[in-house]
């Protein structure tokens, strides 16, 4: 339930501070970890990193100006793979940022990364693949966005990381499509 407010927080920030940036620039949340935020060792527990990389995607389409956008064709993001990497621990009342930008996408995934920074470091990364649905159950592409939200230039090439990561999500369509026509 804390995270609702920390939600609610996230939103009305992004949506009133009348700053805009572009799909390729990188923003940014703060906050600190609460006494609910840890888990049994006294550091914030695994799922938050998750659920705090939730909320800078809501900042990211939103100050990107791609909500009202998206909303408009009934088209929203679904996460399909997540990974995380510490290389330090959170601990209670400590202040972080997260900084979140734009890798790239492939003709059907977007991908982001979330840099979880506290005094200047790096804390965790969180990276997503994620792809678009339609309200109206039709196939959404990446080309249908980026053409739709006016980007006119490519993807960057995908890190090696973002590109094992796709893999993963193919071949686990490819499985799940494989258990089904078996049946």
């Amino acid at each position: 339930m804390n995270l609702f407010f920390r939600l609610v927080f996230v939103f009305l920030r992004a949506s009133f501070s009348g700053t805009r940036v572009s799909l390729f620039d990188t923003t940014r949340i703060r906050s600190r970890v609460m006494l609910t935020d840890q888990d049994m060792f006294a550091h914030m527990t695994n799922s938050r990193y998750f659920s705090f990389s939730d909320l800078a995607v809501i900042n990211y389409i939103i100050r990107t100006g791609t909500w009202p956008k998206l909303r408009k064709r009934g088209w929203f993001p679904v996460v399909c793979a997540e990974s995380v990497t510490f290389s330090r621990m959170l601990s209670w009342r400590d202040r972080f940022e997260i900084e979140t930008h734009l890798v790239g996408w492939t003709d059907t995934y977007m991908c982001l990364q979330h840099d979880f920074i506290r005094n200047g470091k790096t804390s965790a990364t969180v990276r997503i693949i994620s792809r678009f649905a339609s309200r109206k159950r039709d196939r959404v592409t990446m080309n249908d966005v980026v053409t739709y939200l006016g980007v006119e230039r490519s993807s960057p090439a995908l890190p090696t990381e973002f590109e094992n990561m796709v893999a993963d999500v193919e071949a686990a369509r490819q499985h799940r499509s494989g258990d089904s026509a078996a049946a």
